[in-house]
């Protein structure tokens, strides 16, 4: 998909909780989360302890993807390659043996830095088209088609 912009770098969380490629923390990703979750559909009413917990889980996943712009955080999404029949558990782990990818708790100042978030997800899940997508939209979990997910993205680039 190629969306990165030149400054648009991705950040890895390492392992005591800072940002390999930056001087992000767990705390400073909450920050960002909390500011920018306009309508508090992804984290809204989440203690920070569990939320901390949960996106470091993330993290040690692979499924936590952050994108930072010029050393500013922009965009943070997770995305979890799984079976369907696991799509109502939480916190479940990436499963290369799945057959759905969802996409869940985005959040993105800019438009570029999303699809940045989405292009990375492409790297880790070359496979994604042949899979049945699903995203949360407007608080609610929908599935997406593979040529329409592409049109957004190319949108946003």
């Amino acid at each position: 998909m190629g969306a990165r912009n030149q400054g648009q770098r991705l950040c890895k969380l390492n392992r005591a909780g800072n940002m390999s490629e930056g001087d992000h923390s767990i705390d400073s990703v909450m920050r960002f989360a909390r500011a920018n979750d306009h309508r508090n559909w992804c984290f809204g009413g989440w203690p920070d302890d569990i939320m901390g917990i949960y996106l470091a889980w993330h993290h040690s996943n692979g499924s936590l993807v952050l994108v930072e712009d010029d050393g500013e955080l922009v965009a943070l999404a997770i995305g979890t390659k799984m079976l369907e029949a696991d799509i109502d558990k939480h916190w479940r782990a990436w499963d290369e043996s799945g057959d759905c990818m969802l996409l869940q708790d985005v959040v993105a100042k800019t438009k570029q830095g999303l699809a940045a978030c989405l292009d990375e997800l492409d790297v880790r899940c070359p496979e994604w088209r042949e899979l049945k997508l699903f995203a949360s939209r407007h608080g609610k979990r929908k599935q997406i088609k593979p040529e329409v997910f592409e049109r957004i993205v190319e949108r946003w680039k």
